[in-house]
């Protein structure tokens, strides 16, 4: 009797000590609740919007605008590409913090070169992501379209610069790829009926007499869904030299008549105004007619918006912008611990404060929701 009333009386000293801590622990608990709202929050107004994986740097092409196929000047010693399993665990870390619908685009150099790339475009559907490949075309025999079609692949889009043969083929720097391309556009529509088909042309001076011709063989073609159209820029693996535009060697890009070029963006815009199938927003092609009107101003008056763009590279280094820090390689490091990384919000800083007029910004990438200047 004697031990009860002890155990009794201990009992009675520890309960107000008691009631603290369940108290306490109830506080730390909805704190601790509500820091992970506030996360969840946060990491979902910054989720991945655009994202492009540029699984190979080949091409079977030789393009006089883009000079991915040479011997790489940034990069001089050749990095290991990451493995199937390397791009499958990228997909699968981004499924988990992507927001429906999110297309991953597969770009290169050539991406049907890639080994693996159909593989890697079955398994991103599995995890209910969009695909897209963008291609030069030259790759789609039959037995490819029907590979491209059993894939699941949503949508191919074809380059297409003129539907003059011989202006696109000098472009592209090998004889036959415009046929190469009127052969892809016949097989998919024969083997993969349900994917989505599009043209992408990039206004140039060599071909700037050929565009409005282009849009409207689009538009009659029941086989293809939609033309986009893209601004001269820089070529590709060359340096950086923001009077690019001036050199002799990129005179056949750059137009040389800046009115001839803003008369026909308007003509386009009076296409998109007409239903036709043109996928850029009036917006966009009236940031192209600013562009080529005043190149060195920034198009934009709010921010760049490549914050929320996520870019991995054929080695797997991954971007949010090519232009800022490198972040991490997906041979390594998890693709959702890299986007809500410190780096990665210092990048995000670097990014808002950037006024480049570059490829990634006008041409791949572009949110028609913020105010543009108009030339």
């Amino acid at each position: 009797m004697r031990q009860d009333a002890h155990r009794l009386e201990k009992i009675q000293q520890i309960m107000p000590s008691l009631r603290y801590i369940k108290k306490l622990g109830s506080s730390l608990k909805k704190g601790a609740a509500s820091c992970f709202a506030m996360n969840k929050k946060s990491r979902a107004s910054a989720r991945p919007e655009f994202v492009c994986f540029g699984v190979t740097d080949n091409c079977t092409l030789r393009c006089r605008m883009c000079h991915k196929w040479k011997e790489d000047i940034f990069i001089k010693q050749k990095a290991e590409e990451p493995t199937l399993g390397d791009w499958k665990n990228c997909v699968n870390s981004l499924s988990r913090i992507a927001e429906r619908p999110l297309q991953i685009n597969f770009g290169g150099g050539e991406p049907l070169l890639k080994k693996d790339i159909l593989e890697i475009v079955r398994f991103s559907k599995s995890r209910k992501l969009e695909t897209n490949i963008a291609t030069n075309g030259y790759l789609i025999d039959e037995a490819m379209a029907e590979r491209i079609a059993d894939s699941g692949l949503n949508s191919v889009i074809i380059s297409l610069d003129s539907m003059d043969e011989g202006t696109h083929d000098y472009l592209r720097g090998v004889s036959g790829v415009y046929s190469g391309v009127m052969k892809a556009i016949e097989n998919l529509e024969k083997y993969g009926k349900g994917i989505y088909k599009g043209i992408c042309c990039a206004i140039y001076d060599k071909n700037m007499d050929d565009i409005l011709k282009l849009a409207e063989w689009v538009e009659k073609d029941s086989r293809l869904n939609s033309i986009y159209f893209m601004a001269a820029m820089q070529p590709n693996n060359t340096p950086l030299d923001s009077l690019w535009r001036k050199k002799e060697e990129f005179g056949f890009l750059w137009p040389k008549d800046s009115k001839k070029a803003c008369s026909l963006i308007d003509e386009l815009i009076k296409m998109k105004n007409n239903n036709f199938k043109i996928t850029n927003s009036v917006c966009q092609l009236k940031a192209f007619k600013s562009y080529y009107a005043y190149p060195e101003n920034f198009v934009k008056n709010t921010k760049c918006n490549m914050d929320t763009a996520l870019h991995v590279s054929s080695c797997g280094d991954i971007f949010l912008c090519y232009r800022w820090g490198l972040l991490g390689n997906i041979k390594n490091d998890d693709v959702a611990d890299v986007w809500y990384s410190k780096k990665a919000e210092k990048v995000r800083q670097d990014i808002a404060n950037c006024k480049n007029n570059c490829h990634f910004l006008l041409n791949c990438f572009f949110k028609g929701d913020y105010p543009f200047k108009l030339a």
